[in-house]
């Protein structure tokens, strides 16, 4: 299953940093997340569930994409479940415990890859392509570290929406839905 909407927004969009929070929460956070827990680890649905927000730096075409690899008769049910958890997110919101378990991740993991040669060396190609330099880097994370939940919160219902969100499922269905 593939589930994407798309919307404006470049990754220096001042909502940005609270949009890619909201997202670790929902699906991007790994086995952490809302759609991981929920899908694969309560309900055992799927092998693999998982989600993305991808904005550009130059122009003004962001994603949020979700995916989920499932067996053929688990296709309805995850669909059910997928819709379920970000409605859930959009009306209730997230948690404060959720909020900054996401947050001090987030940051870790960003700290963490900067000790890659390979991750160092893509960020500086990516800032010379874009006229930046690591200080781009320091003041989102420094806007992420200074996140409050309702930004979060207010961030995922403005940006998505579940009646935008399209979604489409492939596989070898046939022969499979009706066993």
């Amino acid at each position: 299953m593939m589930a994407v909407t798309s919307f404006s927004m470049r990754d220096d969009n001042e909502d940005y940093p609270a949009l890619v929070i909201a997202n670790d929460m929902l699906g991007g956070g790994f086995l952490s997340s809302r759609l991981a827990t929920r899908i694969r680890q309560e309900e055992g649905l799927s092998y693999s569930v998982g989600s993305q927000v991808a904005a550009p730096s130059i122009d003004d075409s962001a994603v949020f994409l979700t995916f989920a690899i499932f067996a053929p008769e688990n296709a309805d049910k995850v669909v059910t479940a997928f819709r379920d958890e970000v409605r859930k997110a959009l009306e209730d919101g997230f948690t404060e415990e959720e909020f900054e378990a996401a947050r001090r991740g987030f940051l870790d993991r960003q700290q963490n890859g900067r000790s890659q040669d390979r991750a160092i060396a893509s960020m500086l190609n990516n800032n010379l392509f874009t006229g930046r330099t690591m200080a781009f880097t320091a003041a989102q994370e420094q806007a992420i570290e200074e996140l409050t939940l309702d930004e979060v919160n207010a961030a995922l219902r403005k940006y998505i929406s579940l009646d935008a969100i399209s979604i489409f499922r492939g596989g070898d269905f046939a022969n499979k839905l009706n066993q």
